[in-house]
């Protein structure tokens, strides 16, 4: 058909545009040069990271804080403050406001939402704090505010998951015009969300035979998915398709469809986002259809960012980590490499 067509093309694209960015390599984009001479580490000559978490809600936030943890270590040069804002906004920002008046080497952190960063990161310049932000992008007008990003294409997550979708419908053969879908949206507002909702719907939306009759957040955690299954269920939706954009979310709804006699990966199709364990063992069990990996392992990357940036040397803009997509088929050759 055309749109399957132009979908792949799209796909390609996004694929080349990967290829073109190194991961934490030097690149065309210089995003400035920090003086690490004008930086007072201490007698022992390590480099002072503040990092602050958004969130350890769910296992892919706790393997993310634990890759960092493991890898941004005195070993490495680097003495590491970590601070947690428990899904708050503005603790995320008094803490990093906090690293700026302790005067750290350097502050990393993974945005709650992508706006309402750009005072924080001016003082951070005017105080001569080189920034590296991890995960989620963050917007605003003057991208000199940060020295680079590390983290996932959720644009190209939500293409690559729907693209799979799509073609999954397609080989079921059944005799329907539409296919009934609920997309569980991850924290409105976070770049997670806006990537791969944005991406779901342009693709099935182009496919022209998906139409979607649910759609609300869940806040990426497993009590999300309850309360949205929940939801789905009292308003006696007939849905084909439950499309979760983590996998907490998606096994939470789980745990309602079985207590309603629905059977999750057979009577409801489930896609998910992230690719924890308990994912890959639901895939296993037969109720989740596919996974979008989204790589928590970014603390070596991290690691190596730090050294760059502090050294002067140049970095480009934008660092994205290895994904993969998994079908349920093969999530048993998978499961025991899975770190998180």
């Amino acid at each position: 058909m055309k749109y399957t067509k132009k979908l792949k093309g799209v796909l390609a694209c996004f694929l080349f545009a990967i290829c073109a960015f190194t991961i934490i390599a030097c690149g065309k984009e210089d995003s400035g040069k920090t003086d690490s001479s004008s930086k007072d580490s201490g007698s022992t000559g390590l480099i002072t990271v503040g990092y602050v978490q958004s969130g350890t809600g769910g296992a892919w936030s706790l393997a993310n804080v634990e890759s960092i943890q493991q890898n941004c270590t005195e070993e490495n040069g680097i003495k590491l403050i970590y601070e947690c804002a428990e899904d708050s906004f503005e603790r995320q920002l008094e803490i990093v406001n906090s690293f700026i008046e302790q005067k750290v080497d350097l502050i990393s952190f993974t945005p709650i939402v992508s706006e309402g960063w750009d005072d924080v990161l001016k003082a951070a310049k005017e105080a001569g704090i080189p920034v590296i932000i991890m995960d989620r992008m963050v917007e605003t007008g003057d991208d000199t505010l940060f020295n680079c990003w590390i983290g996932s294409n959720f644009l190209l997550e939500g293409y690559k998951a729907a693209d799979w979708l799509i073609d999954y419908m397609k080989s079921l053969n059944l005799k329907k015009d539409k296919f009934n879908v609920a997309l569980l949206q991850g924290a409105i507002g976070s770049s997670a969300e806006t990537g791969r909702t944005q991406g779901v719907e342009e693709m099935l939306n182009t496919a022209g035979n998906f139409k979607f009759v649910y759609k609300d957040t869940g806040d990426f955690n497993r009590a999300g998915g309850i309360r949205n299954m929940e939801k789905i269920i009292k308003q006696k939706l007939d849905i084909d398709i439950l499309i979760a954009e983590n996998d907490d979310m998606a096994l939470g709804a789980i745990e309602v469809m079985e207590k309603n006699g629905i059977k999750p990966g057979k009577d409801i199709v489930i896609v998910s986002f992230d690719g924890i364990h308990d994912a890959f063992q639901a895939m296993i069990d037969g109720k989740i259809n596919c996974v979008m990996e989204c790589n928590p392992l970014t603390g070596k990357l991290l690691a190596n960012a730090v050294q760059t940036v502090i050294n002067g040397d140049p970095i480009s803009k934008k660092n994205y980590v290895l994904e993969e997509l998994f079908p349920a088929d093969t999530a048993a050759d998978y499961i025991d490499n899975r770190k998180y």
